[in-house]
C-alpha cells in the first residue's frame, strides 16, 4: 500500500486525496465514476465471494463498459497478487517511502485542521 500511495502522491500532488484514500476513501472528494469504481474494487478486494451481476450495474450506470469493468477486475487482481508475493517473501518498504508518507500525512492533517478551523475573517 505504501508504494501505491506514494506513487499517487507523486502524480497528483494531492496529499489530502491520498490521505483520504489511505484512511477512508468515502471521505475523499471524488467524481461519481471514481466512487463507483472504488466501491466495486473494495468489495472485490475484501469480499470477492459476494460480488455478482448486481455489482456491475452501478459501474455501467457510471459509464464503464465491459472492457472498463475488466480493467478494474484485472488491476484489483494484479495488486492482490503482487501484495501476496511481496508479503510472502517478507519484502520491506524503503525507509524513504515511509518518510515521504509521513510528510504527506502530516500535510493532509494540517489541511484538515485548517478546513475545520474558522478563519479570522469568518469569525469577525
Amino acid at each position: 500500500m505504501l508504494v501505491h500511495g506514494e506513487y499517487l502522491r507523486a502524480i497528483t500532488r494531492d496529499d489530502l486525496l491520498v490521505y483520504h484514500l489511505e484512511q477512508d476513501y468515502t471521505q475523499a472528494d471524488l467524481e461519481p465514476v471514481e466512487r463507483a469504481m472504488l466501491e466495486y474494487a473494495v468489495k472485490l478486494n475484501g469480499r470477492p465471494g459476494e460480488v455478482g451481476e448486481q455489482d456491475l450495474e452501478p459501474l455501467r450506470a457510471a459509464g464503464f463498459d465491459d472492457i472498463g469493468i475488466m480493467d478494474i477486475v484485472m488491476v484489483v487482481s494484479l495488486f492482490n497478487f503482487m501484495n501476496r508475493v511481496s508479503d510472502g517473501l517478507g519484502a520491506q518498504t524503503e525507509a524513504s517511502m515511509e518518510k515521504s508518507r509521513e510528510r504527506g500525512e502530516k500535510r493532509a492533517q494540517d489541511l484538515l485542521q485548517q478546513a475545520s478551523t474558522p478563519s479570522k475573517q469568518a469569525q469577525g
